[in-house]
């Protein structure tokens, strides 16, 4: 198994109902696929720009294909490998992806939405110590 952690900058604001679909879109392919992970979009109000940081683990194959995916995703640009390489142990159980800038309450009944804001969420991925990439990905997600 692998993972593989990037940011981009979204082409253009998404929207809550983009974001949605993303997340349902993203969660099916990921279920067959045997990849779990976590993505986070937020959107800055002063550059009128959004960005992602996703962390991306599961069977190396399943990684490769899916990373063609993202790579050739016409919605991003500037995508930048943060860390990736192998892992013996997955960081999240389930697809999950948070949201900043956009009112969580309409995404709660999506299934596999989780908080990041909350310590529950942060216990569950983390099982109580931060890897490097989490650590980043918090920052990201409070910044």
């Amino acid at each position: 198994m692998k993972f593989i952690a990037y940011v981009s900058q979204a082409e253009r604001p998404f929207s809550q109902e983009d974001l949605g679909e993303l997340l349902r879109h993203s969660r099916a392919r990921n279920e067959t696929d045997g990849v779990t992970g976590c993505l986070v979009y937020r959107f800055n109000e002063d550059f009128r720009r959004g960005n992602f940081i996703q962390v991306l683990e599961g069977p190396d194959a399943a990684i490769d294909d899916v990373w063609r995916r993202i790579s050739n995703d016409t919605r991003h640009h500037t995508i930048v490998v943060i860390d990736e390489g192998p892992i013996d142990d997955r960081m999240f159980s389930n697809w999950s992806m948070g949201f900043k800038n956009v009112d969580a309450d309409d995404l709660t009944g999506v299934a596999g939405f989780a908080d990041l804001g909350s310590d529950a969420f942060w216990q569950r991925a983390s099982d109580g110590e931060l890897s490097n990439g989490l650590q980043l990905l918090r920052s990201f997600y409070e910044g």
